[in-house]
């Protein structure tokens, strides 16, 4: 997994929750490299599922939930990192469309053997229906992603989704309030 996913979870707990507890969480975690990272860098995701684990433990909060506000932070941090590509989508369809063919195209040229997850987004009548695969667990980042997303562009719609039990599959929903 890129470096640069594990530089912003180091961020989001130094935000939130402030520079010790992101220090204890590197310390308990006893990672190979010290819990130093570069963005350009490929770790396991292993790694970065320890981290959580171990916040989760630290502060009480459900790992899936740290993951899907993780994946709200992940969206705001794109924003300042990518701005020239995030720029070029007016509405969160236009985003979501364009996450696969575009964005993770992008991601393989900035970052040489990123091995992004698969997302595939297809219209079921005022439904964007966004499908997501991964060979890793982390559905619920993707979830705080899109739900971020939603908030970005001012879009009513309600997402809602399924997500496999081992988390590397999920189906989101964006459709119009009832």
């Amino acid at each position: 997994m890129k470096g640069v996913i594990f530089t912003e979870l180091v961020n989001f707990m130094e935000d939130a929750v402030g520079v010790v507890f992101a220090d204890e969480v590197l310390t308990k975690a006893d990672l190979p490299n010290g819990g130093a990272f570069t963005a350009v860098g490929s770790y396991p995701s292993a790694h970065a599922l320890k981290m959580v684990d171990i916040a989760s433990e630290m502060s009480g909060i459900p790992g899936d939930e740290l993951c899907r506000k993780y994946g709200s932070f992940l969206f705001g941090r794109f924003q300042v990192l990518f701005p020239d590509i995030m720029k070029l989508y007016a509405t969160v369809d236009a985003l979501l469309d364009h996450v696969g063919p575009h964005i993770h195209e992008e991601v393989r040229i900035l970052y040489p053997g990123a091995q992004p997850p698969s997302v595939v987004t297809t219209r079921d009548g005022d439904d964007l229906v966004v499908t997501y695969e991964s060979h890793r667990p982390l559905a619920h980042i993707a979830y705080g992603l899109i739900a971020q997303s939603i908030k970005h562009y001012e879009d009513p719609r309600i997402l809602t989704w399924e997500a496999n039990a081992s988390g590397n599959r999920a189906v989101f929903k964006l459709a119009p309030p009832a």
